[in-house]
């Protein structure tokens, strides 16, 4: 078994789901404007395509289990939270 750091400070309420979900929107946000910028600029900046998939891919479960707690039980809050910290650093 793989060991992952966790790093979480929350208990499983809808304004943590929602701080989540904007750590989440500008992390996006910063990665979109560096992609704009390789692209304007002809920069060689890499950006990581399976980042911005993983991103949307929890805002989406996030969005979900802020109406319904019970969505995607094998992913629990505090392990989206402890990942997205992990991935708002790469």
């Amino acid at each position: 078994m793989m060991v992952n750091p966790r790093l979480t400070t929350c208990c499983a309420d809808s304004s943590n789901i929602s701080l989540l979900i904007e750590d989440i929107d500008c992390k996006l946000a910063r990665l979109s404007g560096d992609l704009y910028n390789n692209i304007v600029f002809m920069l060689d900046k890499p950006i990581s395509s399976s980042l911005f998939i993983d991103l949307l891919m929890y805002k989406r479960i996030l969005q979900y289990k802020s109406v319904n707690l019970e969505y995607a039980c094998a992913y629990s809050v505090e392990m989206i939270t402890s990942r997205v910290k992990l991935l708002k650093y790469k």
